[in-house]
Formats: C-alpha cells, structure tokens, sequence
C-alpha cells in the first residue's frame, strides 16, 4: 500500500528570467512619485489625529445626555477645521513646488 507522501505532486518551479525586465520599469516609476515636504506629513497627522480626537470625545460626551449633546455637537464640528486646514497647507506646499519646477525651466 502506497504511503500519502509519494502520492502528492511535486511542483517544478521554473526560473523565468523575463519578468526582471518588468520589475525593473515599474521600480523606475516609483522613484518619479512627487515627493511632498516633511512638514505636510506632520501637518496631515496632526490634523487627523485633530479630527479622530474631536468626532471621539464629541460622542463620549454626548452620552451624558441632552447637556451632553449641546457640548458634544460643537466638538464634533471642530473636526472641519482641521481638514480644511491640511488642505490649504497641502495647496500652499503645491504653489511652492510648481514655482520651483517653473523657475528651473
């Protein structure tokens, strides 16, 4: 009676030397990705953790009840400047980087 072990296929795997060429044109478009300032990053994780702390502690506090909701909605609310904050930063970064790439042309 024949064991388990030699009943299973063996898989042949085959070096395919083409697919090189393909990694290394991909690899060249991710070094072309625009790279934005050290700044932006910090401001857009400021201002997400900004938005995530005021909807969270706006709920907590509208749990107390309907003084609750009177305090709550309004912290709540205070999560749209924050947004709208990380996008002017990100458009002013943008403006400066077009005027960089139109003064080297």
């Amino acid at each position: 009676m024949p064991t388990m072990e030699s009943e299973r296929p063996q898989a042949i795997i085959e070096a395919d030397d083409e697919d090189d060429e393909e990694l290394d044109a991909t690899a060249d478009d991710a070094n072309e990705a625009p790279q934005v300032p050290s700044y932006i990053a910090v401001i857009r994780i400021v201002a997400v953790l900004g938005m995530g702390l005021c909807v969270s502690f706006g709920l907590f506090i509208s749990l107390v009840g309907i003084n609750g909701v009177l305090i709550g909605v309004p912290v709540m609310l205070l999560s749209i400047p924050c947004y709208y904050g990380m996008q002017a930063a990100e458009r002013l970064a943008m403006r400066a980087e077009h005027r960089a790439a139109a003064q080297q042309e």
